[in-house]
């Protein structure tokens, strides 16, 4: 095999998307490590033996050759973005990549946003493609080293693994719904007291700070494609208004929905470094 070029070293970006439809479990496998960032809609996951919720907020990571299956419980569509990481790139990051499902941070999200309206085939777009992989490791090395006691309940039990997975999934198929505590917990099999202490121990935040994550990470997307139309956007997501939603997407993102319709919005939370 030729020697590869420095230039195969950059990832490689690509849109998954499905118009919509319920499947069972389906086994894939790719020959290359790559991260998937959904930005609509979800579905299921089984990687390195746990089944996990695939949605908005969430940064799944697949190793090379390393199988993995899906399924999907509901016909909303999906879209999700790709990043392929060569070989070596990997190497070049110094990090054991194995399957995974972690949760996005706020800065990931951002860069995620910017890569996706960045110029293709450009400097900046080269750059934030990197950023992003960075970003999105960085929270799997702070979440992989956080210990399971640390939300308070010492080893958590494969019981409560499996109903904060069912939270999860119940989250994601409704988030733009009025879901209750009360209506969770029933739908999962648990009582209200039992379904908000399980799901704040597993995940370490609430199932309101997931709720309104998901409905926010659909929005920062979809911000394109529905501009002069926030108010809509709103309340399709669940929102009770514009100000409300207004106010958390600021506190969520550090700029207020319409800011990121400027040519140059900057990077309030994932500030580019220096030279």
């Amino acid at each position: 095999m030729p020697a590869q070029s420095a230039a195969t070293a950059l990832p490689q970006v690509s849109e998954w998307h499905c118009s919509g439809r319920r499947s069972g479990w389906l086994d894939e496998e790719s020959p290359q490590a790559f991260i998937e960032l959904p930005t609509r809609g979800m579905d299921l996951r089984r990687l390195s033996g746990r089944q996990v919720v695939a949605s908005p907020g969430r940064a799944l990571l697949h190793a090379a050759h390393e199988g993995y299956a899906l399924a999907s419980p509901t016909d909303r569509p999906r879209r999700a973005t790709c990043l392929s990481l060569p070989p070596e790139l990997l190497d070049e990051l110094a990090f054991d990549f194995q399957s995974m499902a972690v949760h996005s941070s706020t800065r990931s999200a951002l860069l995620h946003w910017q890569l996706r309206q960045a110029e293709a085939a450009s400097l900046d777009r080269d750059e934030l493609m990197l950023m992003l992989v960075e970003s999105v490791l960085a929270d799997a090395r702070e979440q992989a080293g956080e210990p399971a006691h640390q939300h308070g309940q010492g080893r958590i039990s494969p019981a409560w693994e499996r109903l904060a997975v069912a939270l999860d999934e119940r989250l994601a198929e409704g988030f733009t719904q009025a879901l209750s505590l009360e209506q969770l917990a029933r739908d999962c099999g648990a009582s209200p007291f039992h379904a908000c202490r399980v799901y704040r121990s597993v995940t370490g935040h609430s199932l309101h700070r997931q709720l309104n994550r998901l409905r926010l990470r659909e929005a920062l997307f979809r911000l394109p494609e529905m501009r002069g139309q926030l108010t809509a956007l709103a309340l399709e997501l669940g929102f009770s208004s514009h100000s409300h939603f207004g106010s958390a997407f600021k506190a969520e993102f550090g700029r207020s929905p319409s800011a990121l319709h400027s040519p140059d919005p900057g990077l309030p939370v994932a500030a580019r470094p220096g030279p």
